[in-house]
C-alpha cells in the first residue's frame, strides 16, 4: 500500500511504495530546532521505492555522529517531507 505526504499548501508530495527500513527518534538540538519539539522522528525508505511530485528545496547540515542530513522541505510553505 502506497504511502503519500503533503506539505501544509499541498504544492510538494511524496510517495512511498514499500514499508521503513528504520524508524528513528532523535533529541539532538538541532532535530529539536528543525520540528520545534523536543524530538524528531524520521522513517528511512529505499530510494528507488520514492517519488517526489512538485516544488523542492534542501539542507544539509552535519550530523553529531559525523555523516550529512539532508532535509527536503517546500519552498512555499516551509515544510520538511524527506
Amino acid at each position: 500500500m502506497a504511502k503519500t505526504a503533503t506539505c501544509a499548501c499541498g504544492r510538494l508530495t511524496v510517495q512511498c511504495i514499500s514499508e521503513p527500513l528504520l524508524v528513528s527518534l532523535c533529541h539532538c538540538l538541532a532535530c529539536q530546532k528543525r520540528t520545534g519539539s523536543s524530538f524528531g522522528i524520521a522513517a528511512f525508505f529505499r530510494r528507488g521505492d520514492v517519488t517526489a511530485t512538485g516544488p523542492a528545496r534542501s539542507f544539509t547540515r552535519p550530523s553529531d555522529s559525523g555523516h550529512d542530513v539532508t532535509f527536503h522541505f517546500c519552498p512555499d510553505c516551509g515544510s520538511t517531507l524527506f
